[in-house]
């Protein structure tokens, strides 16, 4: 039912194995690199779950494409919009990207378009996180978060994955899903009380929820999920959370820094590990010239259990 975006475009490998427009003459290659191409022309894709296809914004011009409707078949080198019906074969692809040729292309032989279907095949097992093939979205609230927050965030429930008697928040980044988190929804110490999957995903370059934020100068950080929930709920939309002070490092500097967070206000648990991990980490933003203040919250609080004037409070002091 769902699926997974993919950010190809940072993927070496996947580029190197969507390279589809390919001439032979004198056993010299002439190639061009979809992925590249679409990438300058800032046209939006992701994958279908055929390897020999990529979706991807219709060129025709005639209509808006939110989710990609033409299908570009890396086989036959062929095109159609589901959409709008605009089709033909790679020149009139290439053609309505402005992109002029008279390059006449090879039909490619079958084993080589086994090897790249097997190649982009192993890439999408390796480095893909999925949707469960069956879920449901959750539309109610969930210890504290109000329903409007939990369809804005799309929580589900399945019994796949592990994900029995679990609300399942999708964490996606720059498009791509990263990883799925749930949440147990009873009181019981024979679960834990959150279960990520894939286990053991690095989330040391993760923000969430990054691709949400409109103006991403100056942001609050928080530690856990649903202390950023329960802020989003509230009003504070440029919240991210963290995912734990352990996991705040040099990569996710990096990270602020590349998408432009020039001020960073850190508002974690009340406790002495909580403000000890806050100091840690404005020392850590302001070694890479990130400007960054603590708001102290009192002992015994944390951001998930703030009330509306609590938060408005601190932020004006903050």
């Amino acid at each position: 039912m769902g699926y997974c975006y993919a950010d190809y475009s940072r993927s070496t490998a996947f580029c190197c194995a969507y390279t589809v427009l390919i001439r032979i003459f004198n056993k010299v290659f002439w190639i061009m690199d979809l992925v590249d191409l679409l990438t300058e022309k800032e046209i939006y894709y992701k994958k279908s779950n055929n390897p020999s296809e990529i979706l991807i914004t219709c060129t025709s011009g005639e209509h808006v494409d939110k989710d990609p409707s033409l299908s570009y078949n890396l086989e036959k080198d062929m095109f159609h919009c589901w959409s709008c019906g605009f089709k033909g074969s790679k020149r009139k692809f290439l053609e309505s990207l402005g992109v002029s040729t008279n390059i006449t292309f090879e039909t490619k032989q079958s084993f080589k378009i086994q090897k790249l279907k097997n190649k982009i095949q192993k890439l999408m097992e390796l480095n893909d996180c999925s949707m469960p093939t069956e879920y449901r979205l959750w539309n109610q609230s969930i210890r504290g978060i109000d329903e409007k927050t939990v369809k804005e965030f799309q929580m589900f429930t399945t019994t796949e994955m592990g994900f029995e008697d679990y609300v399942c928040i999708p964490v996606y980044q720059f498009g791509k899903l990263k990883f799925i988190e749930g949440r147990y929804r009873f009181n019981s110490k024979n679960k834990p009380k959150y279960n990520r999957k894939p286990s053991g995903v690095n989330v040391s370059k993760i923000a969430f929820p990054l691709d949400k934020l409109e103006d991403k100068s100056k942001v609050i950080i928080v530690e856990g999920i649903f202390d950023m929930l329960n802020l989003w709920q509230h009003g504070v939309k440029n919240v991210l959370c963290v995912f734990g002070t352990q996991n705040f490092g040099e990569q996710k500097v990096k990270l602020f820094d590349d998408v432009g967070i020039r001020n960073v206000q850190i508002m974690f648990d009340g406790d002495a590990a909580g403000q000890s991990a806050a100091s840690k980490v404005r020392n850590l933003l302001t070694k890479n010239n990130i400007a960054s203040s603590i708001i102290k919250l009192p002992l015994g609080k944390d951001p998930g259990i703030l009330v509306p004037d609590e938060i408005k409070t601190l932020l004006s002091n903050g």
